[in-house]
């Protein structure tokens, strides 16, 4: 009985998202509405609103076209990769997001989408350090650490993004690795967990 109404859902959703990324490809975000949403979707206003507070939501919300698998990413990357702190499946993310990014390149809707990657990314480095910091014992403020490690890793992404992704998500935690490791390592043998 639950599986229908979830793969109605679901459905929904794609429905929705899939109307936003059509109408992205003809005219400016900022030039669409819920109503064009709703009607190249083919779905009620109130269903609209059922899934999605607004077009932003739908956008960049947990279950937007930008976002909805965000923040699946990290998780699968401390089981896979050897290196601590490998960004490498973010970039990999970012890079299958790309024609979207692209469509919304010279629009506001990237900013939008920038932080919400910045927030997914912040919560998961958060909570990578909060785990790391109970093995070790560290000195630096973890607060510090981790929008150091946040804000490099937007830089790295946005700088990426510029260049046409030309590099591969390897090179890029190569990159990644090159600049911050080297700092960070040390750091993290001796840091608490000082808040403010």
């Amino acid at each position: 009985m639950d599986a229908k109404p979830d793969r109605r859902t679901r459905r929904t959703r794609e429905q929705l998202r899939s109307a936003l990324l059509a109408l992205l490809k003809e005219k400016r975000y900022e030039d669409i509405s819920v109503q064009d949403i709703i009607e190249r979707a083919d779905v009620a206003r109130s269903t609209f609103y059922v899934h999605y507070m607004d077009k932003d939501d739908l956008l960049t919300g947990s279950q937007g076209v930008f976002a909805a698998n965000l923040g699946h990413a990290q998780a699968h990357s401390a089981e896979s990769q050897p290196v601590a702190f490998s960004v490498r499946l973010w970039f990999q993310h970012v890079q299958k997001q790309a024609p979207i990014l692209k469509l919304i390149a010279k629009d506001p809707a990237l900013d939008l989408a920038m932080k919400t990657l910045r927030g997914i990314l912040h919560r998961n480095i958060e909570a990578d350090m909060q785990a790391h910091a109970h093995r070790e014992n560290t000195q630096m403020p973890i607060p510090l650490i981790v929008e150091y490690l946040t804000s490099t890793l937007m830089t790295l992404m946005q700088w990426w993004f510029k260049d046409g992704m030309q590099r591969t998500p390897e090179q890029m935690d190569a990159i990644f690795q090159h600049l911050v490791m080297p700092g960070i390592g040390p750091a993290l043998k001796g840091a608490n967990h000082e808040t403010h």
